[in-house]
C-alpha cells in the first residue's frame, strides 16, 4: 500500500510542475487584459460536455469539483483520478481585421477518495483565472515633441486555484461540503516603447505582478426523489493582495541603464457568489443539468483603467444519455452529451458588457467495465465580446481530455 501512496505523489507532482511551467500559454484573448484575466471555464469529468452544470451532481463515479457537498457520495474503497488537457482555437475580429492563435495545456488535476462510509475528500488543481494578450502598433507622440514612440504590451500568467474539498451524507439523500481556495499566481507585463527620433532609444518595461489569498465556501444536495435532485453553492468575499517587482531598461546607441523597484499591488477583491443546480432522470436513458449561478461583483466597489466590474449571471444546461441496453456491449457504455452556457460577463466598457456563449458536446468512452474509468472528450464552439463599441469580438473552438479514473483500493482479492 505504502508503494501506492509514494507513486501517486510523483505522479501529482510530476503534473503540477507541468502546469506551472505552462501556465503562460493558458489563454491568448485580448479580454484577459482585465482584472486578474478570464475566470476559467473548464471543470472536470463529464462537466466539459453538460453545458459547464454539475451543482447538482453527485460524485460517485467521477471527481466534481462544481460542489463539495458531492463529495459525500464518494463511494467505499474507490479512489478518483482526474488529469485533464485543453485546447483551444481563437480567432479575434476588431473592425476589418482578425487575428487567429492556439493554445494547449493541461487543465486540471485531482483525487478524491471516502474518508469512511458517509464521508469523501478530494484535492484538484485548476487554473482559476488565465492571461495571454499582446497590444502592437501603439503610436503616440512625445509630450511636446514632434517625435513619435511605438508601444508593444503583452500580458501572460494567471491565478492558480488549489481546490479542497469535504463532504458529508446526513442521511441517504442529503449532502452538505465545504471548501477552501488557496489563490496563488504571477501575471507578468511587458511593455516596450522605441522611439524614433534623430537617434534610436528603447524603454523595456517588466512587471511581474504575484497575489495570493484564500477563499471559503459551502455546498448541499439533496436527492427529492430517485430521478430528481437539487444543489446549492455559495463562495465567500475574498481579498488577493499582491506585491510587484518592476525593471525599467532605458536604452540608447551608447547607454544602457536599468531599474529596479518593489512595491505593493491593490488588494483584488473577489465577490460573493451562489449558484443553484438541477439533476433530473427522464426515462431512465436521459440525464438532464441546470444551473444557475450570480456573482455579486458590485459590492466589490472596483474598477479596472478601462472597464467597470459589474454583477455576473450564469446559466448552464445540459443534457446525457446513456443507453439502458446490455452494459456488457461497449457501445451501450458510451454516454453522449450536448450542452449550453452562457453568462453575461462581469466586466463593462463604454455601457457595453463583454458576454460569453458557448455550445458543447462531449462523449464519454468507458476503459474498464468494472469500474466508472473513462475518457471524456468535449467540444466547445463559442463567441465573447462584440464589434460594436470599438470592441473585440472573440470566435473560439475549444477542444478538452479528461482522464476520468477509479481505482478500486483496500478490496480483498477473491481466490478461487
Amino acid at each position: 500500500m505504502k508503494t501506492k501512496y509514494i507513486a501517486l505523489y510523483t505522479v501529482l507532482l510530476v503534473f503540477s510542475g507541468q502546469v506551472f511551467a505552462q501556465s503562460n500559454a493558458l489563454s491568448s484573448s485580448p479580454y484577459s487584459l482585465y482584472g486578474l484575466g478570464l475566470t476559467n471555464d473548464i471543470g472536470t469529468g463529464k462537466i466539459n460536455g453538460l453545458g459547464k452544470s454539475g451543482i447538482a451532481i453527485p460524485s460517485s463515479t467521477f471527481i466534481n469539483n462544481s460542489n463539495p457537498a458531492s463529495f459525500g457520495a464518494i463511494p467505499k474503497n474507490a479512489f478518483f483520478y482526474d488529469f485533464g488537457f485543453k485546447g483551444e482555437t481563437n480567432i479575434s475580429a476588431e473592425g476589418a481585421s482578425s487575428n487567429s492563435s492556439i493554445t494547449a495545456n493541461f487543465s486540471n488535476i485531482g483525487i478524491a477518495f471516502p474518508i469512511n462510509e458517509k464521508s469523501g475528500f478530494g484535492i484538484t488543481l485548476i487554473p482559476f483565472t488565465s492571461v495571454g494578450y499582446t497590444i502592437s502598433g501603439i503610436e503616440s507622440y512625445i509630450e511636446g515633441s514632434t517625435n513619435l514612440f511605438n508601444t508593444t504590451v503583452e500580458g501572460e500568467g494567471g491565478i492558480n486555484d488549489l481546490k479542497m474539498n469535504y463532504g458529508y451524507s446526513l442521511t441517504d439523500n442529503f449532502r452538505l461540503g465545504i471548501t477552501a481556495s488557496a489563490l496563488f499566481g504571477k501575471i507578468t507585463e511587458t511593455e516596450t516603447n522605441y522611439i524614433f527620433a534623430d537617434s534610436y532609444s528603447s524603454i523595456l518595461i517588466d512587471e511581474d505582478n504575484r497575489y495570493s489569498g484564500l477563499r471559503l465556501g459551502a455546498g448541499f444536495q439533496y436527492d427529492i426523489a430517485k430521478n430528481l435532485s437539487v444543489g446549492g453553492v455559495v463562495n465567500l468575499p475574498a481579498i488577493l493582495s499582491g506585491d510587484t517587482i518592476g525593471t525599467t531598461t532605458i536604452s540608447t546607441d551608447v547607454t544602457t541603464e536599468i531599474f529596479e523597484t518593489d512595491s505593493d499591488l491593490d488588494d483584488f477583491k473577489l465577490p460573493l457568489e451562489f449558484g443553484f443546480g438541477l439533476q433530473t432522470t427522464l426515462q431512465e436513458a436521459f440525464t438532464v443539468s441546470l444551473d444557475y449561478k450570480k456573482s455579486f461583483w458590485d459590492d466589490t466597489n472596483q474598477s479596472d483603467q478601462i472597464g467597470t466590474f459589474v454583477d455576473q449571471d450564469f446559466f448552464g444546461a445540459g443534457l446525457q444519455f446513456k443507453s439502458t441496453g446490455n452494459q456488457l456491449k461497449f457501445f451501450n457504455r458510451l454516454e453522449y452529451r450536448a450542452g449550453f452556457n452562457y453568462d453575461n460577463g462581469n466586466i463593462e466598457i463604454d455601457n457595453t458588457r463583454i458576454s460569453n456563449s458557448a455550445i458543447n458536446f462531449g462523449i464519454g468512452v468507458p476503459l474498464k467495465r468494472d469500474t466508472s474509468s473513462m475518457i471524456n472528450f468535449s467540444y466547445s464552439y463559442g463567441n465573447k465580446g462584440t464589434i460594436s463599441s470599438g470592441l473585440i469580438k472573440e470566435n473560439y473552438h475549444l477542444f478538452s481530455i479528461n482522464l476520468s479514473l477509479e481505482g478500486i483500493w483496500f478490496q480483498k482479492r477473491k481466490i478461487y
